[in-house]
């Protein structure tokens, strides 16, 4: 025969169950803290190489951003949120048609590429570079033919500094080929295979949107896998080479600096500073044939004699001065 349990018998049972299993709560110290690893999904890239993805693309968020600020005249705030490894199926899946995705390809070694970007953001790019005020719409729309092209030129600035944030790591070449609405007919790999994901954070006038960068892990790892890259991942850059010292010196020689020299100094009172007028003259400590030092961002390397050369001032060098002499 059943017996009908009352509110209190059920209550008591509840918190048998819930408890250690004689009636009393479980302590926090016998709970055991046990981390998960998917064997479906293994982690293929490793921390080494997860930190220097993150080191490439946060010179291509804060390059893009100030592209974009210039081009927008207006503040964007672009941060890297992650570098993550997900399967391409679940990125497809993350995708909510109407999208802005960019199918690009990458040579040397050849593979494709997706940049996906909010709809919201590129329709407020459009508006801006148009002169307008530019608004983020609430609606998602496909993006038009016309906004497309007007896109173009900043999706090829994306892709220019692509190639030129890998090119410490490895020299690449990198252009966009076509544009989809439906992230279903962006197929770079099949959907099982292992993409990397890197997710950028956009915000303008306290209006955040995603852009997204998916790799495929297989040319990830085609790149990171060899030697000399291995070599900067674990024990950083070595020696330079002799092209990288020849590129150095010629970039070098190449630099503007500014020169200058100073004349002669003289003393003058404050109250008669105050009554100078048009015409006075200072008289200096020096005199024309002196020779007078020639500073270059604030040392002092040469010692020069003043005079003309073709109808304007000059000073000719004679002497070079070893050692540091700062002011």
């Amino acid at each position: 025969m059943a017996k009908i349990l009352s509110q209190e018998e059920i209550d008591a049972l509840l918190n048998d169950v819930a408890g250690d299993g004689n009636g009393g709560p479980v302590s926090s110290d016998d709970e055991k803290k046990v981390s998960l690893y998917d064997f479906k999904h293994p982690n293929l890239v490793s921390k080494e190489q997860l930190r220097l993805l993150e080191n490439i693309h946060e010179g291509l968020v804060r390059n893009f951003s100030v592209f974009l600020s210039a081009q927008l005249r207006m503040i964007v705030d672009m941060n890297l949120i992650a570098v993550d490894q997900v399967q391409y199926s679940e990125f497809v899946m993350s995708i909510a048609p109407p999208g802005a995705i960019y199918l690009g390809q990458l040579e040397d070694p050849y593979s494709q590429f997706v940049l996906e970007i909010s709809p919201q953001l590129a329709i407020f790019i459009v508006e801006r570079l148009f002169g307008g005020k530019g608004e983020f719409v609430t609606e998602i729309r496909p993006i038009s033919v016309i906004e497309q092209r007007i896109m173009k030129r900043v999706i090829d600035r994306v892709a220019s500094e692509i190639a030129k944030n890998w090119k410490p790591v490895k020299d690449v070449k990198c252009s966009v080929t076509r544009f989809e609405h439906n992230p279903e007919f962006v197929q770079i790999v099949p959907a099982s295979e292992p993409v990397i994901v890197v997710s950028m954070e956009v915000k303008i006038r306290g209006n955040a949107t995603m852009m997204n960068l998916c790799y495929p892990y297989m040319w990830i790892q085609s790149i990171l896998s060899s030697p000399e890259i291995q070599d900067k991942v674990l024990l950083g850059t070595s020696d330079s080479s002799e092209d990288e010292k020849e590129n150095m010196k010629f970039n070098l020689n190449r630099t503007i600096m500014d020169l200058r020299t100073i004349l002669g100094k003289s003393k003058v009172r404050v109250g008669d500073f105050m009554n100078l007028e048009l015409g006075d003259v200072i008289i200096l400590d020096s005199k024309t044939e002196d020779q007078i030092p020639v500073f270059m961002e604030n040392r002092k390397l040469y010692m020069a004699t003043v005079g003309q050369l073709n109808g304007k001032y000059s000073c000719r060098i004679n002497s070079v001065i070893t050692g540091v002499d700062d002011e």
